[in-house]
């Protein structure tokens, strides 16, 4: 997620960056998303600091015995409640709505990558090692352990849906043990 005192100081070239990878130009609408946020916080700081002030001067009035002012000051108390509610609310929602534009934009690219249309405008700097040549047909992951009978994806769809996989015999033991040794190693 990109952060937004990043964006705050320099949204052209934020704006630049994503023209680089393809996106439309958004910091604008960021920014104007972000001061909304960053006022409606001090707004809610603001009614809060008044109620707190408020709640010290009931208790003032009621050592004074003057109910007519502790009265009035609860009711005002009471309204700076719903509103600082209110205002609650609404700040979740716009940092929720910030952070799903955020969340959703491409990373930038650094200055020193060069432009291209698709992959196969890449350069390449360098390659280290050689690259091993491989006598038989490379599989997938998924294809093995199926033709080994170690993965069902049928049995998970039913089970959960797309995107899972039922795990079996030895390949069940190994993610197992990684689970426990990696909770072990930090924990």
């Amino acid at each position: 997620m990109h952060d937004i005192r990043a964006i705050r100081d320099d949204p052209e070239g934020f704006d630049t960056g994503l023209k680089r990878r393809g996106a439309a130009p958004i910091a604008n609408d960021i920014l104007e998303k972000d001061s909304e946020l960053r006022a409606l916080v001090t707004r809610l700081q603001a009614a809060q600091a008044r109620r707190n002030e408020a709640s010290k001067l009931i208790g003032q009035a009621k050592a004074r015995k003057d109910e007519a002012a502790a009265q009035a000051l609860m009711q005002e108390v009471s309204g700076l409640k719903e509103e600082i509610q209110q205002g609650e609310e609404k700040e979740r929602a716009l940092k929720v709505a910030l952070d799903d534009i955020l969340a959703s934009l491409p990373n930038l690219p650094a200055a020193d990558v060069p432009d291209g249309a698709d992959e196969s405008a890449n350069v390449e700097l360098r390659r280290v090692g050689k690259m091993p040549r491989k006598n038989f047909e490379l599989q997938e992951h998924f294809d093995l352990g199926e033709a080994l009978g170690l993965m069902d994806f049928e049995a998970a769809a039913r089970m959960s849906g797309s995107r899972f996989v039922v795990l079996k015999g030895p390949l069940a033991k190994l993610e197992r043990a990684l689970a426990s040794f990696m909770l072990d190693l930090h924990t």
